[in-house]
Order: structure tokens, then sequence, then C-alpha cells
């Protein structure tokens, strides 16, 4: 009976937080409701009277048969260059400053196409050719050199020249305005563009030494039979994993049911700090990565800036934790095979980021050294008894959270909320050592996976059905943060109900 009523108030924090993502959920969906109401009453025409609740503006930019799209780094969908319209601007003018901010494109606002829902549509030709990589990738898009424009990388991931009669309606943010697209694009006066293959000059002399290198390494992969060539995409593929994010959150749930809650809160405060130092220092360097200048080295999916490799900081701070928790200490020949398992790892990760064209060796050797120095600070402040305890996430909460509101990168926010759904989950930790059953830590593993799927495949849906950036990034935050919670506080609950009973 006693040990039921410690459980009472875990179940009731996990209660309260449930009904607090439905709420949200709800207010979510009345806001969309209400935007695309707005949407059905204005009306499409050019020449209308401006709308009062006119909010936005964006611009449409053609070359020929294709258009200037950008991939959101929110909301992970297309939508043409655009923006809300600040106080003191008009909104062509809005139109003008965010098609610079998003794509580094200046363009000149020609005339306006019409109003829809609570957006002006403006026809804009660029100023300056556009630079557009000759390369077209596997959906019939090719991509814009864009990297230096303000919003790359913290809102845009990617700038494209499209056709849009390739888009599918459930890629466009808003999908009602896709049978206008093609119309807007043929009613606006075309931009010059200059197609490339290779723009290293644009390098520094260090970055362009290393392109040779990386070409050579390159043209060596390609040139194997089909067998080896296969066998070694495969190889780089496995390698490349310990970097990925879903397989490291697949990870700390596996820790969380086979070696406790200690160890999973190690890994995950490791985790969180990385990133946040990996997207940090991006920030400072605004180095393009390789296939920015060179399309054909691309091999990868990877959006943002190069310098550090984010994947390899990850992978030698996770293989090298795992490291020191089993091997450090033990017999020498156990120290030095797991060193050497642990520095292959490392490498093969490094080595895949450069095989897919995504990193400098420059920026997988800089990750691997931050990763040591990393380890070194992690080994001496996230040890098994702090990290139980509120000071070091209440450290980590607040380190997040101010990273948030000065960025103003998405990637901190939603760090930020699994801080403090850890920070908010800590008195639901088994207060003793727990055993259980082999059979029963699976069981642990399988509701936890099954359990974070589901938490994810509903944030999906409320995402999708919503067209607001600002609730879209409220509403992945939310998710990030009950998947938080269910990690502690249901991994928690779980053991204690299903450890061995005490022993007098």
């Amino acid at each position: 009976m006693i040990r039921q009523r410690a459980l009472y108030p875990s179940a009731f924090i996990m209660l309260a937080f449930t009904v607090f993502a439905s709420l949200f959920a709800v207010l979510s969906w009345n806001v969309h409701a209400e935007e695309v109401n707005n949407q059905r009453v204005v009306s499409v025409e050019p020449h209308d009277e401006q709308p009062a609740s006119l909010v936005g503006a964006a611009c449409v930019i053609r070359h020929g048969k294709q258009m200037v799209m950008v991939s959101e780094v929110i909301t992970q969908k297309l939508s043409i260059p655009g923006g809300y319209i600040d106080s003191q601007d008009t909104a062509s003018e809005a139109a003008r400053r965010e098609a610079l901010e998003e794509t580094g494109l200046d363009v000149d606002v020609i005339k306006l196409l019409q109003f829809r829902g609570r957006a002006a549509i403006f026809a804009c030709v660029t100023t300056q050719p556009i630079l557009v990589a000759e390369q077209e990738e596997s959906d019939q898009r090719q991509q814009i050199a864009a990297w230096q424009a303000v919003d790359f990388s913290r809102e845009v991931k990617a700038v494209y020249l499209m056709s849009p009669l390739s888009l599918a309606s459930a890629e466009y943010r808003y999908p009602e305005d896709t049978a206008y697209l093609y119309q807007w694009m043929m009613e606006t006066p075309e931009s010059e563009v200059v197609f490339y293959t290779d723009i290293s000059d644009r390098a520094s002399a260090f970055h362009q030494a290393e392109l040779i290198v990386i070409k050579a390494f390159k043209d060596w992969g390609n040139a194997l039979p089909d067998v080896a060539k296969s066998v070694l995409d495969s190889l780089m593929w496995l390698l490349n994993l310990s970097g990925e994010y879903w397989f490291v959150f697949l990870l700390i749930a596996v820790i969380a049911s086979l070696f406790g809650p200690t160890a999973m809160l190690q890994l995950l405060a490791a985790t969180v700090i990385t990133i946040l130092v990996s997207t940090c220092l991006k920030q400072v360097f605004n180095l393009p990565r390789p296939f920015y200048l060179v399309p054909a080295l691309q091999n990868g999916n990877a959006y943002g800036f190069s310098f550090p490799s984010g994947h390899t900081l990850l992978a030698t701070v996770i293989w090298g934790m795992f490291w020191m928790k089993l091997c450090a200490g033990k017999s020498r020949f156990r120290a030095g095979a797991g060193l050497l398992v642990v520095s292959a790892l490392i490498l093969g990760q490094a080595l895949a980021r450069v095989w897919f064209g995504v990193h400098f060796i420059s920026d997988t050797v800089a990750a691997i050294v931050i990763g040591i120095l990393l380890l070194i600070l992690f080994s001496r402040l996230i040890t098994p008894t702090a990290i139980r305890g509120k000071s070091v996430w209440l450290g980590i909460t607040v380190l997040t959270g101010v990273a948030a509101g000065l960025t103003l990168q998405p990637a901190h926010t939603y760090l930020f909320a699994i801080s403090l759904g850890v920070f908010l989950s800590l008195d639901v930790l088994p207060k003793r050592s727990l055993t259980l059953s082999v059979h029963r830590h699976i069981a642990v593993a399988l509701v936890l996976l099954a359990g974070s799927g589901a938490f994810a495949y509903f944030s999906a849906v409320m995402v999708n059905a919503c067209t607001v950036s600002l609730i879209i990034l409220g509403l992945r935050a939310a998710g990030a943060f009950l998947l938080a919670v269910w990690l502690v506080a249901g991994s928690s609950l779980m053991l204690k109900l299903l450890a061995e009973p005490e022993t007098a």
C-alpha cells in the first residue's frame, strides 16, 4: 500500500502533462481553423482593395518554368519566400526584405499578383543572377547557393529552383495555394540564372586544398566495381548512425530500460549539451558544406553550416562515454581493446561524413578534439550522483533556455523543452537500486519505444494540420517535452512496478 501511494504523485504529474498537451493541441487547431476561415472569405482577385487583416507578404521569383522555393526548418515544408509585415514596412518592402533574408537574393518588387488569405503575393525579379547548382537532386529540384542568407540554417534549410508542377500538396506549407503557384509564376517576369558545377574558389585556401582530397576520395569510391561500391555505401551508412538523432534517442531509451535511469540521465545530459555546443559553433563560424561549393560531392542529406561536424562530435561523446563506463579502470586489455573499438567507430563516423560530401576533413578533426574536451568535462560534472540531483538539470535547463532566447534556433527550443521535462520529472526517480529479470527489462524497453512512437506520431499529425510557424514550434517543443517526461518518469514508474520485491 505504501508503495502504491508513492506512485500517485508521479502518475498525477504525467496525467497533468498529458492534459496540458491536449489543451495545447486544441488551441492550435482552433487557431488553424480560424486562419483557414480567413482564407475562404478574402477575395483572391489581384486588384482588390488591400484586406484589413493583411499580415504577411511573399515573393514569386521565376526562371523559365521554375520558381524559387525555400525549405523551412520549423514546418519542414516548402514555401515561396515571405514572412510577416513589420509595423514600419509596407507589404512590398516586407516581401523584398524577407526574400533577401531567406534566400540571399536582392529583388525588385514588380507588381502585386493577388491577395491570398492574409498575405500579399508579389512578382519579384532579382537584381543579380541567381547562382544555381547545375546538378539536380533526386526530386528534380536544383539547390541555390544561399548559405550567406541571414535566416539560413535558423529558419531555412535549403533554397531551391523547381517547377511548381512537381510539388505535391502535402509538401507545401499552404496546400490550398498549390493550385495558384503556376499561374503566379507565369505572371512573373523572369530572373537571370547562372548555373555552376564548382565554386570552390569562394572557399578559403585551406578548404580548397581539402576539396582536392575529398574529390580524390570520391573518385576512388565511385570507380569501384558495383558490388564493392554497394558494400562501401552500406558501411558508410552504418558508421554514420551513431550521429543521427533518432538513433541516439533509441539508444537512450534502451539504456534507460537496461541500465536504469542514472545511466540514461548521464547519456541524455551529454547529448543535450553536445548538440547545444555543436549548433552554437555552427552559427558562429557560418562555413559552407563541401557540396554547397561542389554539388557533385553530395551523397547524403544535410543542411545548415559545416563546422564542426555535429555527427562526429556526438559520436565521439557517445562512444567515449561507453568506454568510460565499461572499460576505463578495468583490465589493461579491456581498456585497450575498448579504446581501439571506440576509436574505429569515431573515425568511421568522421569518414562517413566526408564520404557523404557534407563535411570537410577539418570539420571532423575539430569535432573529435571538442568531443574529447567535453568528455573530460562530463566526467567531472555529470557523475552518477550529481546527475540525479536537480542542480545539474536546472543548470542545463537555464543554459538551453538562454541559448534558445539569444539564437532563436528551433533546435535550442527543443533542447530547452527536453531539459525542462527531465528537470520536472526527477522526483519520480527510484530511490534504490532495482532488480529486474531479463524479460522485464525487454518489456520496459518495448513499452518505452512504443510510447515514444505514439507521442511522435500524434505530434506529427497535429503539426501537419497547422500552418502557423510559432504554433508548429510550440507543438514540436511540447512533443519534445512529453518525450523527455515519458523517458524519465515513464521508465522510472515501470521499473518500480516491475522490480523484484526488496529482500529483508
